[in-house]
């Protein structure tokens, strides 16, 4: 079926644009090789350890005795051991589907198909065995079952994220696939599979832990004349574990190569169908993609706990990617052109992924690699959506699905639209105005001081002017630069430890740190950008508040913006508090485990200490019941932002053991969501107050 939505194809292309160039062979060859020594290595260790336990089993033992039998029946429990470690994995071997894809029927999709068919043809890949979709901004092939693949041609299947679909036009969506359908051609891909098999072998066998190692454990633990064989095997297994580590990385820095090669030359698939902008400015197009995404799913999610559910989430997705629309326009007019032709999307000083194990190559470096030689080809600018049978019923259907998925639920009712955009614009009240002051509070606590300071810096400032607020968002973006700095900083470091940048190291207060030094600069840079905001800010926030008192009193609502000002104090120290809990919890636990042994007295002493944290946290949140609560965007009464800060408006507090029925994780987790969800009420309630400051400034003077 040829597709009335196909957009058209350039008209001159190189015979040999997706020839695969000697460096794609080269690290396709040096890939192979090193599966081919991975399973040499393994083969050797399991038919080694096999022979091994056969040889305890046979082995004469000469005068029977207890000391003979003892060792007899320890040589063959270690040796028996060892071979159960080389094939622990195969009783955890499984094709793992994703639980968050909706096959799609050919009969209702024709236009769809119709379209996969004509880039099957274009391409030369073979068609897809099924075609997906997943709710999120991506798209992907794999094979239909991973295991069969290493030894039969399994036909592989395309999934399409929905939000994808959302955020490109229908010549950037056709290049997107093309991409994929450029990796359909790819015999290569097979190597994938033998790596990823390596790789759940190895990774089982040295970062797993499971019943084996509990019973290895336990071994130990007896009767020494009992457990001296699991002495014995302790460091055998230690080294074997450091020998398949090393070949972990080795396999995975050579897949990686390769796997930068085959992106390129998916590129070039993809630069043949549509051009050389349309892949690239689909790449530029991600990141907004993205966060449209995450911001209507994260919406989606507040407004599920309070029982407000759509039908259709994709519907406010567009809406979502509309308000960014102009932005996006902007900054795309602002590009520099290129002189090869288009737009210079991405520069070489942009973040692009360059470590030995990323498997993408720089966007620069794709940038590049499309458009030499540069291919002109017209944009279709009508969208992707265009192609799916029913998208509506679609877009319902996978609703429904990230309901359960995120909030475990299936609506009953539904609202209108309009109720779920009144909530997100709620949400989202405020915000532009943090903007005005730097994002200062993003990442620090605004420190509002008692009455007695309030009252002398007051009557320090005189009559709030204009002027005066001016130089106070002056004085505010100097302390924010040497913030500023280490913030990039610690950007930095994140990149250079996961291997996202070229930077080898980075340099402050004239120490150089490298990899081997890395987090001890981390660290430090989070403690001087903590010095800073305790100490650096404070006469700024004294001034800051003071201004705004002296305003509100002059228009008579100093007591509202008292009460606003008194909540927020509490709301901070109730997030300072669940922190330090989370803290304390944490570092209670990793210095129990650098003592070794640990007794049962210990272990029911850290239990008692963790629940007795949480009883003080509940009674932290009952301090909240005698409180007058001033009402925040979508949080209305004290039981509402109870509920915001944790499930059901109390931390569940685990019975047991703990740290033997998966209790101590349960509540672990309760203090994660509760710091996430601290910080959007910190959030909230800054917002509250800029909203408020911002309508007292309307009657200032110059």
């Amino acid at each position: 079926m040829i597709t009335a939505y196909y957009p058209d194809s350039p008209k001159a292309v190189p015979k040999k644009l997706t020839a695969l160039p000697p460096s794609y062979q080269l690290r396709a060859f040096l890939a192979i090789v090193a599966i081919i020594l991975f399973f040499m290595l393994y083969g050797a260790l399991v038919v080694g350890l096999g022979y091994l336990l056969y040889y305890a089993l046979v082995y004469d033992m000469g005068v029977i005795n207890k000391l003979t039998i003892l060792l007899k029946v320890g040589a063959i429990a270690g040796a028996g051991m060892l071979f159960i470690f080389t094939l622990k994995f195969i009783f955890k071997l499984k094709n793992h589907k994703p639980n968050n894809r909706i096959k799609l029927v050919k009969g209702k999709n024709l236009e769809l198909w119709g379209f996969i068919g004509q880039i099957c043809k274009e391409t030369g890949a073979p068609k897809p065995k099924n075609i997906y979709v997943d709710p999120d901004v991506n798209a992907y092939v794999a094979y239909s079952n991973m295991w069969l693949s290493l030894f039969l041609p399994v036909r592989k299947e395309l999934t399409i994220g929905m939000g994808l679909t959302d955020c490109l036009n229908l010549s950037e969506f056709k290049a997107v696939i093309s991409h994929e359908f450029g990796h359909f051609a790819q015999r290569s891909m097979k190597i994938g599979s033998y790596i990823i098999s390596a790789n759940t072998i190895i990774h089982d066998m040295i970062f797993e832990r499971d019943k084996w190692d509990d019973t290895l454990d336990q071994w130990r633990a007896s009767d020494l004349r009992l457990s001296a064989a699991a002495w014995v095997i302790t460091p055998m297994i230690w080294v074997i574990r450091q020998l398949l580590n090393l070949f972990y990385q080795f396999l995975n820095m050579m897949y990686s190569s390769l796997s930068r090669e085959m992106e390129f030359n998916a590129d070039k698939v993809a630069v043949k169908t549509s051009g050389s902008d349309a892949i690239i400015s689909a790449l530029w197009k991600l990141d907004g993609g993205v966060s449209a995404w995450q911001a209507t799913l994260n919406h989606s999610i507040l407004a599920g706990k309070k029982n407000i559910f759509v039908k259709n989430l994709y519907r406010h997705n567009a809406f979502a990617i509309e308000r960014g629309a102009t932005a996006q326009k902007n900054l795309l007019d602002a590009l520099p052109n290129d002189i090869r032709g288009g737009k210079k999307y991405f520069s070489s000083s942009e973040l692009s992924t360059v470590g030995m194990y990323a498997s993408h190559p720089p966007n620069d470096r794709r940038e590049d690699n499309a458009k030499v030689p540069y291919i002109n080809c017209e944009a279709d600018k009508r969208s992707p959506w265009k192609l799916f049978g029913d998208k509506e019923a679609l877009q319902e259907e996978m609703t429904l699905l990230v309901y359960k998925l995120y909030l475990d639920k299936k609506p009953k009712e539904w609202q209108a639209s309009e109720v779920l955009e009144e909530f997100i614009t709620s949400e989202t009240q405020g915000a532009d105005l943090a903007k005005e002051y730097e994002n200062t509070f993003l990442n620090r606590f605004l420190q509002i001081p008692n009455d007695e300071k309030l009252n002398t810096e007051i009557q320090q400032l005189g009559i709030p002017r204009k002027a005066l607020l001016n130089e106070l968002k002056a004085e505010l973006k100097e302390l924010m630069r040497p913030v500023e700095e280490i913030e990039d900083l610690l950007l930095k470091a994140q990149q250079i430890a996961q291997g996202t940048t070229k930077e080898k190291s980075f340099s402050f207060k004239g120490v150089e740190y490298k990899k081997k030094n890395l987090e001890n600069g981390y660290n430090f840079l989070l403690s001087k950008r903590e010095e800073l905001f305790n100490r650096g800010f404070e006469s700024w926030d004294t001034t800051f508040c003071a201004f705004f008192i002296a305003l509100a009193k002059t228009q008579g609502k100093e007591a509202k913006l008292k009460q606003l000002y008194g909540q927020h104090q509490s709301l901070s120290f109730l997030y300072r508090t669940i922190s330090a809990t989370k803290n304390k919890i944490y570092e209670n636990v990793m210095d129990l485990q650098s003592r070794g042994e640990v007794s049962k007295e210990q272990l029911h002493s850290l239990t008692a200490s963790v629940k007795q944290a949480f009883e003080k946290l509940n009674e932290e949140l009952n301090v909240f019941n005698e409180r007058n609560f001033v009402k925040m965007p979508n949080i209305a009464s004290i039981d509402d932002l109870k509920e915001a800060l944790v499930d059901m408006g109390q931390f569940k507090i685990e019975h047991g053991l703990i740290f033997e029925n998966g209790g101590f994780q349960k509540m672990m987790e309760q203090l994660e969501n509760a710091v996430y969800n601290c910080h959007r009420i910190d959030q909230k309630s800054i917002a509250c107050i800029l909203v408020f400051h911002k309508t007292l400034e309307s009657t200032l003077n110059a």
